[in-house]
């Protein structure tokens, strides 16, 4: 319920009694300059000026999207296309210019290519598309929604797997296999890892 106080309702009757004044004051200066003209001087104003611009990158490739549980193939695909054409925009790599039989121009072009990849991941990295809302590290409720998915898959008889590190871009794994790098959790997780998510997500709030 929205409630007014003593102090803004004081503050509201002290400005109208202010205005009233300096209206009161005014009218007979302004007819004194204008020699009596009765029309009114009004201010004239411009178009408003945006306040902010639009960014270069996303003007260029679009904003980035957030992923969610159900996507299909084909809509993660499209979500990660903006990220994917910058990056092939900002590694294209230049011609090597050594000499026939020189040794040390496959190093170098290694070294050129990782270079630019790094560059271009820097660049484009913020067209990635945000990760689902259950599994973003920006959610205080995701390490519980993760938890419910390992919980699920253990009961599945999933024996090596655990809450993961998030990614680069935010998105917290399930770790399948553990340091022995166990095929038969990794195969049996990846069986049920979709239903899991699903039944978790019942109890997530969008």
């Amino acid at each position: 319920m929205l409630r007014t106080t003593h102090r803004s309702l004081t503050a509201a009757v002290g400005g109208v009694a202010l205005l009233t004044m300096l209206v009161g004051c005014s009218a007979p200066a302004a007819e004194h300059d204008t020699g009596g003209d009765s029309r009114v001087a009004t201010l004239e104003t411009g178009s408003p000026v945006p306040t902010a611009s639009v960014d270069p990158l996303f003007a260029t490739y679009g904003e980035p999207v957030r992923e969610r549980l159900d996507m299909t193939d084909e809509e993660g695909e499209a979500a990660w296309r903006p990220r994917d054409r910058c990056i092939d925009d900002h590694t294209s790599a230049p011609q090597s210019t050594s000499e026939e039989g020189d040794d040390t121009s496959g190093s170098s072009s290694a070294a050129v290519d990782t270079d630019s990849s790094a560059e271009a991941e820097a660049i484009c990295s913020r067209l990635a598309p945000l990760p689902p809302w259950e599994l973003d590290a920006q959610n205080p409720d995701a390490l519980r929604f993760v938890q419910t998915v390992v919980d699920c898959l253990r009961g599945h008889g999933v024996r090596e797997v655990e809450i993961g590190e998030a990614d680069q871009f935010g998105r917290i794994a399930v770790a399948l296999g553990g340091e022995s790098n166990d095929s038969a959790s990794i195969s049996l997780g990846m069986q049920h890892i979709d239903a899991c998510m699903a039944t978790a997500s019942e109890g997530v709030a969008p």
